[in-house]
């Protein structure tokens, strides 16, 4: 506490910014709880009344912990949990005092202090022959306790000597879709084309030419000049219609010089691009509700130090293919064969602070699988299930068939974000809804939904000689660890430069369909390849992720109802292009 109080020198919005939301851990009794504000008012010194009484804050951890509070005068911590009593939320606070709580996590500047972060990997990304080793050293320290092997003996339980063998596969290496038919070759080691950039590969580029403006601070112009000189090398080169934009200089870092500059700037730009010295969340939060909510327009922000020479070129390439994509462009797809297919993804946003959630829904609306149809509803707190599927799905149809005059044969949906105990519900009501509104076409379309999972404990590994090492990209495996009364497999995507790659896990709840389960695994392993945010796969397919952004872009920090004209409503988007990206590159 007293090293937050000394960075924001007092200011009690900056230390209640810095605190609410994270997580501490009390030294008495381990417990954890979520910092949800910051009582200046109350201190360690003052009484509170219990049952046998009232007692101040010091003498009650000195008589039930043995604990000497030395700061007397320190704020404290609140943490607001909810109960049910009698079918009825309770809402109670409980203080805490900082000075027996520790910081749970890693902080910003944590993550941005390399030689942290490197230790840190040595036991947190562990290689396939380390996992194994550590596996096998649990299995021992199980064997050598006689109470755990008792333990495990009256569940009728029994650990196996190894890990178990199965058979996977390999998908073969994509190519990816680029300008007038051309592909590029991804590396299959990493399945990654990091180098389409040097290549006019763009499939369509959005008309921006020199109608789009740089708003930064006096003492930053140097950079925003670097910014423009870079975008007119980078984006020709890629095969973007965009030339030098203007600067407009506001005088000091602060949200309202940015939304003043936004709002009263004559030239009328189709997206504008704020520099800002550091990764301020407040001001980045403002300028993109100011965008979403009160002035739709597409908006980019970055952090100038990434403008140093040896980053510039890189960087400014990123931004200037996001801004292709914000503003209708096409950058890259793979070859699909079926067409006339809807691929749709859902996935729902939670934050802890607010009293409501966010459902996120994108449907695709051609066959390259570069155009999207989104939509975002509200939902009450926690609720995982999206009760408005019904809607969001009617409307997709609809947008469907406007754009191609005819609506899809298949529908193929990507459910993110639900764990293995809500299959059922997800089934009882999400996927009837959707068979709701496919019952009213006048066609008959072929469903096939699918719920994604990425958080599991399953890893794989590969023989190779005496070592074991990650599967390639591509490696799928259906057999042994899958479910008897389940259509299920396992996708590994990606390549990891560090640890144990973590494969997906994909449920088939609805199969009703002429396609193989072989077609599902090739044609999910192909989407993961279309977000326009990595030039290389993603653990999801991309139509499973854009909608991560679509509800973000609609949570609680935007409080009110985004415009009309907002991409954040009902609109027609790019693979990863909501406006809550958090591309600050």
């Amino acid at each position: 506490m007293n090293s937050i109080m000394q960075r924001s020198r007092g200011n009690q919005s900056e230390i209640t910014k810095e605190l609410v939301g994270s997580i501490v851990m009390t030294k008495y009794n381990n417990k954890t709880y979520r910092v949800d504000d910051v009582d200046f008012d109350t201190k360690p010194s003052d009484t509170v009344e219990l049952k046998s009484g009232r007692i101040s804050y010091i003498d009650y951890y000195a008589k039930n912990y043995e604990i000497n509070i030395r700061d007397s005068n320190q704020p404290l911590l609140i943490h607001r949990s909810k109960t049910k009593i009698q079918g009825n939320t309770v809402e109670r606070q409980i203080h805490l005092v900082p000075e027996v709580c520790y910081m749970t996590g890693l902080t910003d500047n944590m993550r941005s202090d390399y030689r942290i972060m490197q230790d840190l990997a040595q036991y947190t990304r562990q290689d396939p022959d380390k996992r194994h080793k550590a596996l096998l050293g649990f299995k021992e320290s199980i064997d050598e306790s006689q109470e755990a092997t008792n333990l495990l003996n009256s569940w009728g339980i029994e650990m196996s000597g190894g890990i178990l063998d199965v058979a996977g596969r390999q998908q073969p290496p994509e190519s990816i879709l680029i300008k007038n038919g051309g592909t590029f070759p991804c590396d299959s080691r990493k399945e990654s084309f990091d180098n389409i950039t040097r290549k006019n590969f763009v499939i369509s580029s959005a008309d921006i030419q020199s109608e789009f403006t740089v708003i930064c601070t006096n003492k930053d112009n140097q950079a925003a000049n670097t910014f423009l000189e870079t975008v007119g090398k980078v984006g020709p080169a890629c095969g973007i219609n965009i030339s030098r934009g203007n600067i407009v200089n506001i005088n000091s870092d602060r949200a309202e010089d940015y939304i003043t500059a936004i709002r009263s700037n004559n030239a009328d730009p189709k997206i504008v691009v704020c520099l800002v010295p550091n990764n301020k969340k407040d001001r980045y939060d403002a300028i993109k509700k100011h965008c979403c909510i009160d002035q739709p327009l597409p908006s980019q922000v970055l952090v100038t130090k990434n403008l140093n020479p040896k980053k510039a070129m890189s960087v400014v390439t990123k931004v200037v293919m996001q801004m292709n994509a914000k503003l209708g462009g096409e950058l890259w797809s793979v070859h699909i064969p079926m067409k006339k297919v809807m691929y749709v993804g859902i996935d729902t946003y939670h934050d802890s602070g607010s009293q409501r959630s966010v459902g996120g829904f994108v449907a695709s609306m051609n066959d390259l699988c570069t155009r999207y149809f989104s939509k975002t509803t509200w939902q009450p707190s926690k609720q995982e299930l999206i009760s408005q599927l019904e809607v969001c799905m009617t409307d997709a149809l609809k947008q469907y068939h406007d754009k191609n005059g005819y609506y899809p044969d298949r529908v193929i949906v990507f459910r993110d974000g639900v764990g293995d105990g809500q299959l059922l519900a997800v089934k009882e009501q999400e996927l009837r809804d959707i068979k709701t509104a496919l019952s009213r076409l006048p066609t008959s379309p072929e469903l096939v939904f699918v719920v994604v999972t990425k958080r599991i404990q399953q890893r794989f590994f590969l023989k190779a000689g005496n070592r074991l090492t990650n599967p390639g990209p591509g490696t799928i495996v259906d057999t042994k660890v899958t479910r008897d009364e389940l259509f299920d497999f396992f996708l590994v995507p990606q390549s990891v430069g560090q640890g144990t790659v973590t494969p997906t896990h994909y449920n088939v709840l609805e199969f009703q369909t002429t396609l193989k389960p072989d077609h599902l695994q090739k044609i999910a392993y192909k989407l993961c390849h279309i977000y326009f945010n990595w030039t290389g796969t993603i653990r999801v397919p991309a139509c499973a992720s854009t909608p991560t952004n679509s509800r973000s872009s609609s949570d609680s920090r935007y409080t009110g109802t985004p415009h009309p004209n907002s991409p954040t409503c009902s609109t027609i988007c790019r693979p990863g292009t909501s406006f809550r990206q958090r591309q600050k590159s």
